[in-house]
């Protein structure tokens, strides 16, 4: 028996420590191309080997027959292989003949650490071919009719050429939404950027100023040894023009989770093997695997360059079906999800493919394509973005999860008369969530969902991605803006004192004339208190009609647009910042501050006992609609957009939604518990002024989910216009 070293128990750490301190050697010797970290390359031809008892030690080696070259093609990862270096050489060559040669170019079975560590070297014959066919038959590519999503191709004219690359994903900085791909592919700031649609070639954005290179291996995985290395991160982002031609889900692969949050505390060898798959707009569906990490592929003036991931072929493929074209290709690794004792196939995004490298296998026979990729959360990190998925309200000009359902669930505690509060209780869990579900962040708000969406985010989760375009102009209204050549100087707010001001065609007339005085990239249209004014006047109507379940569905429904008169930057020229100075501020007030704040917003909000006073009641849709103006006036007084601006100035970094909870977080919780009494007060208005008391006592209960579904569903319930619409002033007068 021989004591050998416990390789299993390195880690990447061990293996980067190692390749540092050896590499220079290697790459000095003749032969060797690239080095990479993974697991050791097993012949596919190699017996397994018996199971042996657990042990410290194993029993000596036999002598064997001298081995045939090990190449990617005729080798394989098993459960047993070691961590290791991988070293890919030009040719493979015999060690003995070799020495007689030059043994100096001999590489080592392993590299030993002056600490005593010992770790091993796996070498590979993989001779790169630098020349392939760059040549791209557009007419062969598949570009969508009408909506754009991640794996389809987009379109730059580079001096007097068409290049063709992959879109990747779509990301927010809480202000505007990009699309994803390669920083060689987007080019330079402005460039215009194109696809196709319905076979027609269509601007679909420009070139944003945030993009990624090289950078600093050491930055990129704090902690970690690498001198001397760059990671190619090559991102690029591209500023799109239109929202509503774009939706999330990856072609031919849909919907994704969360992204993978691979970082220096919990990245691992068992990410060698996994596989991933991606949708490119040359090749189409790619599925691999994580062949190596952190692959070494050049080297200049004493700097190397690596590529975050190598990825490969599985099983018994012959290399991966990739081709130029496929450049800012999203891959998506397969993962497990576990949910209520049960486990789901989840696709979990965590690299974007920016090239390849073609080995020549069997003398030069066969080329067999491997895919180069950066680690998608490194990326998002340093662009300091975030990744946008169909089902999660991830983009910007949303009020979060928190504000929404809490909201609407704490106002079906407040309103005073007994049948409704009968019914509203019974149907709470229809309207929104408890606080220990939202403090739970499992499955909330899933958009364009088949499933059940509770009613306080429909507006956002179902009318906004999937049935009305005209939708996003419900969720806001400018009030605070104003200019001197237009109405006086007035502001929306100041014109609403005068009652006849509160009118859909005199706020026509004045975006109008805002829009001559002072145009913007989108007219102005902003109609939040006339939406709620509408659904007001359904509540009522339903109510008339004995129609209880369109009653519930339309509050619970109008809830999430009452919540957005309580957010100052929905109600003001401010909404991300001061206009061309544009931050994050919004997402980082509306998402980041109440979602890491929630314990002490559900504590404030659930101490809040006052209930509606018929002196406070309201009628008719006139009522509703100045319910809501005079909110919206209240949440500017209380909070001004500005003072929200300067205090995420001056915060960033860790522990910065803290210290702007401490800044913000009496204002804020003052005017979400307004809206909760704000909305108590609808109801109770509309319970009133429709009957309520004459819904017979076997109506007061939960209404199926079904039932709700297929109202929120029909087109024609509480139907979204614009500001323009004919059919709008109808439902409204």
């Amino acid at each position: 028996m021989t004591n050998m070293p416990n390789f299993s128990s390195l880690s990447i750490k061990d293996l980067l420590e190692a390749r540092d301190q050896f590499h220079i050697h290697l790459m000095k010797k003749e032969n060797v191309l690239a080095t990479a970290i993974s697991r050791y390359r097993i012949r596919k031809e190699d017996p397994w080997p018996e199971k042996q008892p657990e042990t410290k030690t194993v029993s000596a080696p036999k002598p064997q027959v001298k081995k045939k070259e090990r190449t990617l093609e005729n080798s394989e990862v098993r459960e047993y292989s070691w961590p290791c270096i991988l070293v890919f050489v030009e040719k493979w060559k015999d060690p003995d003949a070799l020495y007689k040669i030059d043994y100096q170019d001999i590489v080592p079975n392993c590299v030993y650490m002056p600490d005593g560590r010992v770790v091993p070297i796996c070498v590979v014959e993989a001779p790169k071919i630098d020349k392939r066919d760059d040549f791209i038959d557009v007419s062969k590519l598949r570009f969508p009719k009408n909506v754009l999503s991640g794996g389809q191709p987009l379109i730059v004219q580079i001096q007097g050429s068409e290049h063709i690359a992959s879109i990747g994903c779509l990301v927010t900085d809480g202000n505007k939404v990009y699309a994803l791909t390669n920083r060689h592919v987007a080019g330079e700031e402005g460039t215009i950027i194109y696809s196709k649609m319905g076979g027609a070639l269509k601007r679909i954005g420009v070139t944003s100023q945030k993009q990624l290179g090289k950078v600093s291996f050491t930055e990129a995985y704090d902690g970690w040894p690498g001198r001397n290395i760059l990671v190619n991160m090559d991102a690029g982002l591209i500023e799109i023009d239109d929202l509503d031609m774009w939706k999330t889900e990856v072609f031919g692969i849909g919907a994704f989770y969360r992204m993978a949050d691979l970082n220096t505390s919990n990245i691992t060898l068992d990410l060698i093997g996994k596989k991933v798959s991606g949708y490119g707009a040359r090749s189409g569906k790619i599925d691999a695997e994580i062949t190596a990490m952190f692959y070494r592929y050049k080297s200049v003036g004493g700097t190397e360059y690596i590529a975050d991931f190598l990825i490969g072929p599985t099983g018994k493929k012959k290399g991966l079906d990739i081709a130029p074209g496929d450049s800012g290709t999203l891959l998506l690794m397969d993962d497990i999800k576990k949910e209520n004792e049960k486990e789901r196939e989840i696709k979990r995004p965590f690299a974007l493919m920016w090239g390849m490298h073609e080995f020549a296998e069997n003398s030069a026979s066969r080329k067999i394509g491997y895919a180069l990729a950066s680690c998608l959360c490194n990326m998002c990190k340093k662009l300091d973005v975030d990744l946008i998925r169909e089902w999660n309200l991830d983009i910007d000009n949303t009020w979060g999860k928190t504000g929404h359902y809490k909201i609407a669930a704490r106002a079906c505690d407040l309103v005073s008369d007994a049948s409704l509060y009968k019914l509203l209780q019974a149907n709470k869990d229809n309207i929104g969530y408890s606080d220990e579900y939202l403090e739970a962040k499992d499955d909330i708000a899933k958009a364009k969902s088949e499933e059940f969406i509770p009613l306080a985010d429909i507006a956002d989760l179902y009318f906004r991605y999937k049935r009305f375009k005209t939708e996003g102009s419900n969720h806001y209204a400018d009030m605070d803006e104003s200019n001197e050549n237009v109405y006086e100087g007035k502001t929306l707010l100041d014109l609403c004192l005068d009652e006849s001001n509160i009118d859909i065609d005199v706020w026509k007339d004045f975006y109008g004339k805002l829009d001559e005085a002072d145009p913007k990239d989108r007219a102005r249209d902003g109609i939040l208190p006339f939406r709620i004014w509408q659904i007001y006047n359904q509540m009522v109507k339903s109510l008339k009609d004995g129609k209880v379940d369109e009653f519930i569905c339309a509050g619970g429904i109008v809830s999430h647009y009452l919540g957005d008169t309580t957010i100052p930057l929905h109600v003001s020229y401010l909404h991300s910042g001061i206009p061309g100075q544009e931050t994050k501020v919004h997402s980082d007030y509306e998402n980041g501050l109440l979602d890491k704040n929630m314990p002490k917003v559900f504590e404030a909000l659930n101490s809040i006992n006052e209930k509606v006073k018929a002196e406070d009641l309201i009628a008719g849709g006139k009522g509703a609609v100045k319910l809501a103006i005079g909110t919206m006036r209240k949440t500017l007084e209380t909070l001004p957009p500005m003072t929200i601006i300067e205090c995420f100035d001056n915060y960033s970094g860790q522990g910065k939604y803290q210290k702007a909870w401490d800044e913000l977080g009496d204002a804020t919780v003052k005017n979400l518990a307004d809206g909760c009494y704000k909305m108590a007060l609808l109801w109770e208005s509309a319970w009133k002024e429709g009957g309520g008391e004459n819904i017979p006592e076997n109506k007061l209960k939960e209404i199926d989910k079904d039932v709700l579904m297929d109202l929120y569903k029909n087109y024609y319930f509480v139907q979204s216009f614009n500001i323009n619409s004919p059919k709008f002033k109808e439902v409204l007068y």
